[in-house]
């Protein structure tokens, strides 16, 4: 497998070694206070839902715009704080072997049109095209929500650090044995420094933290992909000259017994 940058462009694979004790110990109670923090949110966060929902339904909330706007206003912070509180649970698994998978046979790159096709929709500021570089299905045997969770958060990372009227390429492929995915942009790119801790938590660098985030989308994909058995990949040839993301997920072996973790 190719693993190694175009000309001109450097590039970040997810290193095999194991961390050094002191650093384990570290990640450890990072997760167990992510866990504690997201689990604690949750109850608070449900009784805002339950009131702005009953202040929907209150008849003021009908016969004021301003009321029933306000109302709006809350159930869409609820959502996505809601989202974000999920993000970092189900990175909290990831990092812990706690991911639960619902893992079936499936086609990722009729799963990654599908997605495209939603998203391609709702972005008028640039344009999404697909190149389908591979011969045979993309047959694999994984979690579909979680593949489009990754499918989903690459793209929407290339979409929001690319120029207005940007084109971004998704590109699927089959190296020895893995079904390849890779999104390229033509945005503000990664300088070399920050290259090595782009899928890390709460990643953000230059001229990237002016659009907002956390961070936390990367960090999702390297943890969903690794759960499946896969690996990552990030090439930059540096600041304002876009980059391209990639992840491998292991091919369904034909005729192996697959089972769902």
């Amino acid at each position: 497998m190719n693993l190694h940058p175009l000309p001109g462009q450097r590039s970040i694979v997810e290193p095999s070694a194991c961390p050094g004790p002191a650093l384990r110990l570290r990640n450890a109670a990072r997760d167990r206070v992510l866990a504690v923090v997201s689990h604690e949110l949750k109850q608070p966060l449900n009784v805002i839902r339950m009131n702005a929902e009953l202040l929907q339904r209150l008849p003021a909330a009908g016969a004021s715009a301003r009321v029933r706007g306000i109302a709006e206003a809350i159930q869409r912070a609820i959502e996505n704080q809601t989202r974000l509180i999920n993000d970092l649970l189900d990175f909290s698994r990831a990092r812990t072997g706690k991911l639960a998978l619902h893992c079936r046979p499936l086609d990722f790159g009729e799963l990654a049109l599908e997605l495209v096709a939603t998203l391609r929709a709702g972005w008028s500021a640039g344009s999404i095209r697909v190149e389908m570089l591979a011969a045979e299905p993309l047959r694999c045997h994984a979690d579909p929500v979680r593949l489009q969770q990754i499918v989903g958060n690459l793209l929407d990372n290339a979409m929001k650090f690319s120029p207005a009227g940007a084109e971004v390429v998704l590109r699927l492929s089959c190296e020895d044995g893995f079904a390849r995915c890779s999104v390229v942009d033509s945005g503000c790119g990664i300088a070399p420094e920050f290259l090595p801790h782009v899928f890390g938590l709460f990643s953000q660098a230059g001229a990237e933290g002016a659009h907002g985030g956390l961070g936390i989308g990367l960090a999702l994909v390297h943890g969903f992909t690794v759960a499946h058995g896969g690996f990552v990949k990030a090439v930059s040839a540096g600041v304002g000259r876009g980059a391209e993301f990639s992840v491998w997920l292991p091919l369904q072996r034909s005729g192996a017994a697959m089972h769902a973790a």
